[in-house]
Parts: structure tokens; sequence; C-alpha cells
């Protein structure tokens, strides 16, 4: 699938809001225009710390699971920060799509594998700008909204802090290809 843009607006409510899209943006970005007084940018897509791994080396397209927390996930990339796959010291982050569940502090494999892995939890990145970056989490953050599969009513939730009640928002929301 090849990659999309969206742009639109919506009316804040004061309360989260979803805007539906048909697919899960990688990067929205969210602008107060009635008062210019916030943007609120998120990358929705999850990234995976991982340390202590294995001698099994994991690559783009390998489905990890979770020992103890049963996730799985798709593996899209995989970025070193040290350490080697052959040392069994690799350490760095994981980007995944298709996550189901989620990831503790645990062990994860590919296949039949035992132990390939140790991640954290799984993170989306957010950050709010009003004077200075900051990060943004809960209400005052941009998040996944994956709705009803049936009615392919996937997009991003502008959280309640960001949806200030009827205010003007703009959005853009960016999908890399697939």
């Amino acid at each position: 699938m090849k990659g999309q843009i969206k742009v639109g607006m919506v009316v804040g409510t004061g309360a989260a809001l979803n805007v539906k899209l048909g697919w899960i943006p990688d990067f929205v970005e969210v602008f107060n225009v009635t008062d210019g007084d916030l943007v609120t940018s998120a990358f929705l897509g999850w990234v995976v710390p991982f340390s202590s791994g294995g001698t099994t080396e994991i690559r783009a397209g390998d489905v990890i699971v979770g020992a103890t927390s049963g996730a799985t996930a798709t593996v899209t990339e995989v970025l070193l920060s040290s350490g080697t796959w052959a040392g069994g010291d690799a350490a760095g982050f994981f980007s995944v799509r298709s996550l189901t569940g989620t990831f503790g502090s645990e062990n994860v494999k590919v296949g039949a594998g035992t132990n390939d892995a140790t991640v954290t939890a799984n993170v989306v990145h957010n950050v709010a700008f009003a004077v200075a970056a900051a990060s943004a989490t809960g209400n005052a953050a941009l998040s996944r909204f994956e709705g009803v599969e049936a009615t392919d009513a996937r997009g991003f939730t502008i959280g309640s802090t960001v949806s200030e009640s009827a205010k003007l928002l703009r959005y853009v929301a960016y999908r890399a290809d697939q």
C-alpha cells in the first residue's frame, strides 16, 4: 500500500475525540487554530526497547512473542544501539506493527526460539509544544484509535486536554508505505 496523508479539521469537545481515517497513522500533528497556543505531535507506531539479545538475530518480518504476556508483534525494523547478536549482548529498539497485547519487561522469542531478547514495555512517542517541547502522555497526548475492525474505524484519538471545547483543531495524519 502506498503512503497516505490526510488533512482535516475537527471541533474540540473537551473530551477525548476519535478521528476515523480507516487506517492507523504513523505520525499525527494537531494544531489549535482558534488560540494558536498548542501543537501536539505524535509518532503512533510502537517501539519496543530490548536488551540482552540472544544469539538468534531478530530481523524485520519476524514475529516476536512475549514469554510472559503472550503479546505478539511483527518487527518492521531493528535498530541496534550496542552489542552484537553473535555476542549475545545486542541492545536497541524494535519498531513493530500488528501489536496484540502489551509487552512487559520480559523475554521474547521468535518462532520456536527461547529468550531471543529481553524487552521492556512498548512505547509510543508523543510531544506537545506550548512554549517548550516536552513529552506528552495521557489526556495531553494523541494515541492510536483501533475501533472495531469490522467497521474500519481506525485512526487516532485526540486527548481531552488537547480537545479544548469549541476550539477548531486542524490535523495532518501521515502513513508510510506498508
